[in-house]
C-alpha cells in the first residue's frame, strides 16, 4: 500500500463512520441572515451586527475597496457606507465567507494545505459570484454554492489533522499529495454541511455534485472550481465562451485584491519563525526556468506588517527574495519591483516559504499576468 493509500483509506473510514465535525452556521451571518429577513430592516442595524465582529468588519471594508467587489470611486471608511456600496445581501454572503475562512485556515501541521484549500473555495466563490448573472443565476446564492463546494475539502484537511494523532504517513507528503487525499472525500463531507446548514435544495446539489446532477448552477460551480484549480496551479484559465471572456478578464483582474481582503488573520505575517511542518514535503525551488541574480528595489506592498525585502534572482515568470517576515504559502501579494525610473507592481502567488538564518527565502509567482505585464517582466529579466 502506497504512502498515499494509507492516509486515503484511514480518511474514508472516518467519514463512513461520520467521525468528523461539521461546524456551526457561523453566528454573525446567521444573526445577518434574521435581520435581512425582517422587513423595513435599515442599514444602520446591518453596521452594527458587523462592527460586533472586528475580523469580519475589517473585511467587509477591504471588500468594499476591492474592484472586484464594489469599489467604484473613493475609499470607504464606514461600515453603513460599505453596506450601503455592496449592498446588504453581499454582506450577508461575506459574513458566511468570513466564518467559514476562520474555521477553514487554522494554525496546525497542515495549515499550508488548508490555506490553499480554502484559497481555492475563495477563488471558486468569488468566479461564481462574477459570472452567475450572465447565466440567470443569482450572484449570492451562486457565491454561497461556490464557497461551500470546497468546504468539504477543508473538512477533509481538518479530519487528516486529528488522524495524524494516531496514523503517520511513512514520509513527509507533499502539498499536492495532501490535497489528492482531502479531494476524495470532498463531494461527501459538502453534503454534509449542506444538511448540517439546512441549504436550499438547488444549493445543496451543487456543493455536493460531482456531475451527477447537472442543473445551471452546478454547471457554473464545477467550471468555477476548474477555473480556481488552474489558478492554484499556476496557469492561466480560458474562459468557456466568448460571452463569459470579458467577465473572466475581471474577475482576474480583480481576484488578488479580493483574496487579500478576505485572507484569515491567521495567515496574516508574523515575525515570529514558524518551524517547517515534519509531515509536508517540499522542494528546494519552485519557480519554473533559471533563476538569474538581480540587484533590484522590491518592496511589500501590503498595508499591514509589511516585510522588508531583498531581491535574489529572477525566474521568467516570478521571483525570489530574502524576507524578514515569512510568507503565507499560496497567499497573493503585491510588490513594486525595480527602481523609481523603471518599476512595477504586480501581484504574485507565493509559491514558496522556506527558513533561512533568522529570515526567510521566498519565492513568488506573478498572478495571472496581463500581456503587457509578461512584456515588461521578461525585459526585467533579460537586462544585463
Amino acid at each position: 500500500m502506497s504512502n498515499t493509500e494509507a492516509m486515503q483509506r484511514a480518511l474514508t473510514d472516518v467519514v463512513s463512520r461520520g467521525d468528523f465535525t461539521v461546524p456551526p452556521y457561523p453566528a454573525v451571518a446567521l444573526r445577518l441572515q434574521r435581520l435581512l429577513a425582517r422587513d423595513g430592516y435599515g442599514v444602520g442595524e446591518v453596521a452594527d451586527v458587523i462592527a460586533a465582529d472586528a475580523a469580519l468588519a475589517a473585511t467587509v471594508l477591504a471588500a468594499a475597496n476591492s474592484a472586484l467587489l464594489g469599489a467604484a470611486a473613493g475609499p470607504i471608511t464606514s461600515l453603513s457606507r460599505a453596506v450601503n456600496r455592496l449592498g446588504a445581501r453581499t454582506v450577508g454572503s461575506i459574513a458566511v465567507a468570513s466564518g467559514v475562512g476562520a474555521v477553514a485556515v487554522t494554525t496546525g501541521v497542515l495549515q499550508d494545505v488548508k490555506f490553499r484549500v480554502w484559497r481555492r473555495g475563495m477563488s471558486c466563490a468569488l468566479a461564481c459570484q462574477k459570472l452567475g448573472p450572465a447565466r440567470g443565476l443569482d450572484p449570492e446564492e451562486a457565491f454561497l454554492a461556490g464557497l461551500l463546494h470546497g468546504f468539504g475539502r477543508s473538512i477533509a484537511v481538518a479530519s487528516l489533522e486529528q488522524l495524524l494523532k494516531t496514523h503517520q504517513p511513512p514520509r513527509p507528503l507533499s502539498v499536492t499529495e495532501w490535497l489528492n487525499i482531502a479531494e476524495q472525500q470532498r463531494a461527501a463531507l459538502a453534503r454534509a454541511v449542506a444538511q448540517s446548514w439546512n441549504l436550499p435544495p438547488a444549493i445543496a446539489e451543487a456543493v455536493g455534485s460531482q456531475d451527477r446532477s447537472p442543473s445551471p448552477l452546478n454547471d457554473l460551480v464545477l467550471y468555477a472550481d476548474k477555473l480556481a484549480g488552474e489558478l492554484d496551479a499556476g496557469r492561466m484559465p480560458e474562459a468557456k465562451n466568448p460571452a463569459e471572456a470579458r467577465a473572466l478578464d475581471e474577475l482576474l483582474a480583480g481576484l488578488p485584491a479580493a483574496l487579500e481582503a478576505f485572507t484569515p488573520p491567521v495567515a496574516a505575517p508574523t515575525t515570529r519563525p514558524s518551524p517547517p511542518s515534519p509531515l509536508l514535503a517540499k522542494s528546494d525551488h519552485a519557480l519554473d526556468g533559471e533563476l538569474r541574480k538581480k540587484i533590484l528595489a522590491v518592496i511589500d506592498r501590503r498595508a499591514k506588517a509589511a516585510a522588508s525585502l531583498t531581491c535574489l534572482s529572477l525566474a521568467p515568470s516570478g521571483i525570489e527574495v530574502e524576507s524578514s517576515k515569512p510568507f503565507q504559502e499560496a497567499s497573493v501579494v503585491r510588490l513594486t519591483v525595480g527602481d523609481a525610473e523603471a518599476h512595477c507592481e504586480p501581484w504574485f502567488t507565493v509559491v514558496l516559504c522556506a527558513p533561512l538564518a533568522s529570515r526567510y527565502r521566498v519565492e513568488l509567482q506573478l498572478f495571472s499576468p496581463t500581456r503587457e505585464m509578461r512584456e515588461q517582466w521578461r525585459a526585467l529579466y533579460d537586462a544585463p
